[in-house]
């Protein structure tokens, strides 16, 4: 059994030594790149982060100048529609103004019109009213009549009177 367990103990060695061997190569040849691949990941992750960081804080300025711009944006944009409104009241308030003065100048030519029809009617009227008169006294100056007759002679030539003012009218 010593035989054995020596067998094994020198199998045990020389698998040791073999691999303590391995491992010291491998710590002189691929530790360094592996080390060297690490620390630079872990330097580009870094420069990443920071990159990143760096681009979420100009993002976080340049959205709160954006917001600061709409609200002045928007500031003015109601300042603007205030003084429109204004304007449109100024034009409207104008507009109706212009139009009441329109219409009170076409009620006092229109007045103008309506008495000068009236002057010129009573004019027609009074010729009318001298026409008739003038042959109502002719007639009764030729004829030389009674009374009665007299009274309806004036009765026709009234009659012609109001004949003649419903045709004017």
């Amino acid at each position: 059994m010593n035989e054995i367990l020596s067998s094994y103990l020198a199998s045990f060695l020389w698998s040791l030594s073999i691999f303590v061997v391995f491992v010291l190569i491998l710590l002189k040849l691929g530790v360094k790149h592996v080390l060297a691949a690490v620390d630079a990941r872990e330097s580009k992750i870094a420069r990443e982060l920071k990159e990143s960081e760096d681009a979420y804080a100009k993002a976080k300025t340049l959205k709160d100048e954006l917001d600061q711009k709409m609200r002045g944006a928007e500031a003015k944009i109601s300042e603007m529609i205030k003084e429109a409104q204004r304007d449109g009241e100024a034009i409207r308030a104008k507009a109706v103004e212009t139009a009441r003065e329109e219409i009170e100048h076409l009620r006092n030519r229109s007045l103008r019109e309506i008495e000068a029809a009236r002057h010129v009617a009573i004019v027609q009227l009074k010729q009318a009213v001298a026409e008739v008169s003038i042959q109502v006294a002719e007639k009764i100056v030729r004829e030389k009549l009674d009374a009665s007759k007299q009274e309806s002679v004036v009765g026709m030539a009234l009659e012609a009177y109001e004949s003649r003012w419903a045709k004017a009218n």
